[in-house]
C-alpha cells in the first residue's frame, strides 16, 4: 500500500499525534484516514496517502503508530501516570524517483524498526520520549521528544495541542539528508556531495481534534507544521525548510 513513498517523518508526525490522543483517552479503535504530507522532509511537493488508524491495548500488549506505521509493543506501569515500553514495527523508505531532487540517488529501503519509550500523562498533559532504531545496518536511530495538552476535553470531543522535536545520529541524518559522491555523480539535479552530522533534525507543532459522532464512531483529525533543523536544514536535498501536514479519518471504537 505504501509503495514509492518517502513519507516516513511526515506520516510519523501525523500518526504519532493521533496516537498521543488515543493514548490519552485510553480508547481501542480501528479506522482509515487520508493524510496530506510532503513527498519527503524538505520537499516542495505534497501528496495524499491512505493512513491506517489503529490503537489497541490489552494488559501489557499494545498496537500503536510508531516509526510511521502501526507497531507491536509491550508496556509497563512505572508509577501513577508514568509508563515505559518497547516496540517493533516497520519504517517507510524513499525511492529515488519520488521527486525531481532525489532522482538518480540511492533508494532508502522499507525496513524494520525497533525502540523504546517513556511517557508521563498527568491530567490533560502528555510528555514523552522515544528512541527509534532502524533494524537495517547504517540507517541509524532517532530520538523524539513530544509534549501536548488537551485544551478542550469533554465526553463528545477533545482538542489537543502539542509540539515535538527529533534528534538523529549521524547514520540517520546521512541516510535521509546526506549526498554521497556516488549520489552526486548520478543525481539528475547535479547535487553536490554533502555529509550531515548528528543533531536535532526537525521540530513540529500540531493540533489533534477528535469528535465523537456516535457512541462508537468518531472523526479524528490532525494538522501541523514541521521545519528541518541543523545539518538537515542545510542539505542540498531541501527545497523548502518548512512543511505543513495533516490528516483526517474515521475510527470505530471497540
Amino acid at each position: 500500500m505504501y509503495e514509492r513513498i518517502g513519507l516516513r517523518a511526515a506520516l510519523g508526525l501525523a500518526l504519532g499525534a493521533a496516537a498521543t490522543l488515543a493514548h490519552a483517552e485510553g480508547n481501542n479503535f480501528i479506522g482509515l484516514g487520508v493524510g496530506v504530507v510532503p513527498v519527503y522532509e524538505g520537499s516542495s511537493k505534497y501528496r495524499a496517502v491512505p493512513l491506517p488508524l489503529i490503537n489497541y491495548q490489552s494488559g501489557a500488549f499494545f498496537i500503536s503508530p510508531r516509526a510511521g506505521l502501526p507497531a507491536l509493543g509491550l508496556r509497563t506501569r512505572l508509577a501513577t501516570d508514568l509508563e515505559a515500553g518497547v516496540f517493533l514495527g516497520m519504517s517507510l523508505g524513499r525511492d529515488s524517483d519520488d521527486a525531481d531532487r532525489t532522482k538518480g540517488m540511492r533508494d532508502i529501503d522499507f525496513h524494520a524498526a525497533y525502540g523504546a519509550y517513556v511517557e508521563w500523562t498527568p491530567g490533560r498533559y502528555s510528555l514523552g520520549a522515544a528512541w527509534r532504531q532502524a533494524a537495517k545496518s547504517g540507517y541509524g536511530g532517532t530520538l523524539e521528544l513530544r509534549t501536548s495538552y488537551a485544551v478542550v476535553q469533554s465526553e463528545q470531543q477533545q482538542l489537543r495541542l502539542g509540539v515535538s522535536t527529533q534528534w538523529s545520529n549521524s547514520n540517520a541524518m546521512n541516510t535521509w539528508f546526506g549526498v554521497t559522491r556516488a549520489d552526486a555523480a548520478r543525481s539528475d539535479e547535479g547535487l553536490s556531495p554533502y555529509t550531515a552530522s548528528s543533531g536535532f533534525k526537525s521540530a513540529a507543532a500540531f493540533a489533534n481534534w477528535n469528535y465523537r459522532l456516535t457512541k462508537d464512531w468518531s472523526v479524528l483529525s490532525t494538522v501541523g507544521v514541521a521545519t528541518v533543523l541543523g545539518d538537515a536544514r542545510d542539505s542540498p536535498l531541501n527545497e523548502r525548510k518548512t512543511n505543513l501536514f495533516g490528516s483526517v479519518g474515521v475510527t470505530y471504537r471497540f
